[in-house]
């Protein structure tokens, strides 16, 4: 069996919710800013918007540059640009990748696919918006040259099909290898969807073709991968009172997590309760000790679902338990505390 690792250290003191008096809090003194590369589908799910603003909020990240795909592309980029510029990070630059087809499910399978993506809900919150303009280099050709002008040093993070991923590697197959480690919300294991056995997880599903070369690209080795699945995602929910505690908050920050929030409610099966899944594989790069861990080989088979082989090789490091409380409690800490603003 795969090597597994559980710590479950959750000290109060990271816990308490105490207001710096002006600015982001400063960085801790436990080291160098980790560099991160973003490559989100925000617009979509809520769960982006809050995995962007907690990145953002996080003095110990530094985020090099963000990347969008999936469907309507263009229209994503302006919610990240919106959300720099009202918190006066608008230093970190946006790119576009290709649009694509989008593929939508109906319990669980595959229903349909539309060549021109509908306009979702959350994209009203930028429209028009044209302070900050995403960079001209596509998204691909981005991952690839900043990649491999830092080798081992930036993190890539992908949270939404990975399209820009899938671009990359056609570009250059060893692009992988010059990451520091890819963290990726991606996969179900153990568990899918409300709890129920391991499905084909959207962000494998959306573009299966893209999954298969980012499946190849890990199979070649050399990389070190950590999936965050469904498995510690899906019930890690934020709920009406914490909700709350955000919107009187008040800040540029949190301001835009709530009227994303009330752009997607109710947009799609009468949807209240946000879902944590992408905010969650932010919260490994910041609290890895709240998470359970096995390691192992991770594929996807020809009908997107990913399949583990606890102790396979290549070895890749799957997240399969977390302590979902403490991580909530931290998040949220963390948006409350920021004074993020022009």
């Amino acid at each position: 069996m795969g090597k597994r690792t559980r710590l479950w250290r959750v000290l109060p003191a990271l816990l308490a919710v105490s207001l710096p008096a002006a600015g982001q809090p400063e960085a801790g003194a436990a080291g160098e800013r980790q560099k991160v590369l973003f490559d989100c589908d925000i617009g979509s799910d809520i769960d982006d918007a809050y995995a962007l603003a907690l990145l953002l909020a996080s003095p110990e990240i530094e985020l090099v540059g963000i990347t969008v795909g999936h469907a309507r592309t263009a229209d994503r980029a302006p919610q990240a640009l919106r959300m720099l510029w009202e918190t006066g990070l608008e230093h970190i630059p946006v790119f576009v990748g290709r649009e694509t087809p989008l593929v939508t499910l109906r319990d669980g399978k595959p229903h349909e696919q539309f060549s021109d993506a509908p306009y979702n809900r959350q994209f009203h919150w930028a429209r028009g918006f044209d302070e900050l303009k995403p960079q001209a280099q596509p998204a691909a050709e981005y991952i690839v040259d900043t990649l491999n002008a830092a080798p081992g040093e930036i993190t890539l993070l992908t949270v939404g099909p990975v399209t820009n991923i899938g671009d990359a590697l056609e570009l250059d197959p060893d692009v992988l290898t010059k990451a520091k480690r890819v963290v990726s919300m991606y996969g179900s294991i153990r568990s899918g969807y409300d709890g129920g056995d391991a499905q084909r997880e959207w962000n494998v599903l959306a573009d299966a073709a893209s999954s298969r070369l980012f499946d190849a690209g890990v199979q070649a080795g050399g990389t070190d991968v950590v999936y965050i699945p469904l498995d510690v995602t899906d019930h890690v929910r934020l709920d009406a009172d914490r909700r709350l505690h955000l919107h009187m908050r008040d800040t540029p920050l949190t301001d835009a997590v709530t009227a994303l929030y009330s752009l997607w409610r109710n947009e799609e099966r009468n949807q209240t309760t946000p879902r944590l899944f992408d905010a969650v594989a932010v919260g490994y790069l910041l609290w890895p000790e709240l998470f359970g861990f096995e390691h192992g080989r991770v594929t996807v088979d020809e009908r997107s679902m990913t399949l583990f082989e606890p102790g396979g090789e290549p070895a890749s490091t799957v997240a399969l338990e977390i302590d979902d409380a403490a991580f909530i409690e931290r998040m949220v800490a963390r948006f409350l505390e920021q004074n993020l603003r022009r």
